[in-house]
This record gives C-alpha cells, sequence and structure tokens, in this order.
C-alpha cells in the first residue's frame, strides 16, 4: 500500500476518536466528495489543481502536500490539507468565513511511533481557541500521556498546526481564485 493510497483513500473526516467541529462549523459534509482537489506531490513541484483523484500523483515520502476544498453555507470555505513525512501525517481542516479569515480549525498528527496528537477549536484574534488538545493511541484513539518523542516531533515543527489566518494565504490560493477548468 503506498502512503498516498493510505492518506487519500481514508475517510474524508479526519476525526476517528471525535467528531470534527470544524466541518459543521463550516457548513460542510466532508463525506460528500470536495469541490476542488490540489497536490504539490513531493513539495517541490508546485501546487496543481486535479478533478479526478485518480489524477492526483503519488505523495513523496517527504513533503507531499494533498488538498480538498469543499463550498460550505452562507460563503464558508474548507479545506483539509493533507501533509506526509517519513515517520508522521498530518491532516488539518480550515474553516475560512465568507470574508476569507479563518474561523476554525481541526488538526491531527500520526505518527508510525502508534501515537497522535489532535487539537481542535475556533480562532479568535488570531490565535487557536484550543477546545480539544490531546494525545492519542493510533490503534484504540484512546487519550494517552505525553509521549516521549513528542518533544522532538515539537522541534521539528510537526506538533502544532500552521496557522493561514486568511484564504489568501493559502500555498494555492492562485489555483483557488481561478475558476476551475
Amino acid at each position: 500500500m503506498t502512503i498516498f493510497y493510505l492518506i487519500a483513500s481514508s475517510t474524508p473526516t479526519i476525526a476517528r476518536g471525535i467528531e470534527s467541529r470544524a466541518a459543521p462549523r463550516c457548513g460542510v459534509n466532508q463525506d460528500q466528495p470536495p469541490q476542488r482537489m490540489f497536490a504539490d506531490p513531493d513539495g517541490t513541484q508546485g501546487w496543481r489543481e486535479f478533478t479526478k483523484l485518480a489524477d492526483v500523483p503519488e505523495l513523496g515520502p517527504d513533503d507531499g502536500l494533498f488538498a480538498r476544498l469543499w463550498e460550505g453555507t452562507d460563503g464558508k470555505v474548507m479545506v483539509s490539507i493533507q501533509e506526509v513525512g517519513q515517520d508522521m501525517a498530518a491532516y488539518t481542516d480550515y474553516c475560512f468565513d465568507k470574508a476569507g479569515h479563518l474561523a476554525g480549525i481541526r488538526y491531527e498528527l500520526r505518527t508510525a511511533w502508534g501515537w497522535g496528537y489532535r487539537e481542535e477549536g475556533p480562532v479568535t484574534k488570531g490565535a487557536l481557541v484550543r477546545q480539544t488538545e490531546e494525545f492519542f493511541s493510533t490503534e484504540d484513539e484512546k487519550r494517552i500521556k505525553k509521549p516521549d518523542q513528542a518533544s522532538e516531533v515539537e522541534t521539528a515543527g510537526w506538533l502544532r498546526p500552521h496557522l493561514y489566518l486568511q484564504k489568501s494565504k493559502l500555498p494555492f490560493f492562485k489555483l483557488i481564485s481561478k475558476q476551475p477548468t
């Protein structure tokens, strides 16, 4: 099984142990296909848009990125970005309001060491207000204490999500602003 298959074919909602609040907040049902898809397969080729999931190249083992976009209610937009590394994968759901400001986020990191980390909440005055924050076992989704490797993962920049406070700051925004072909 390839890394891309594992990530892209998994259930569209990243919440496995708890339900995501980001999608309903954005008026989106992530069980439905996204309206648009984007990828930077190895982190060096640049972002491109794809009309079919089958056309998205396999993500490289380091720095591969895949994004899906759903249009929600009242002009809101949900963007889900998946990023792979050698020993981990990160999933971030961003909910942007009608004005394009980040309104909420859901972040989940899963590691090859059998543990993960998740945090979720609204974004207020440019900061994430955590309603959920926990380490968990990837085997049974149960909460665990902070793993030994967590400090190393944090130093490498994987333990916290990147906050794109405005939709226009997304790395593939120029593609979003174009009408799909």
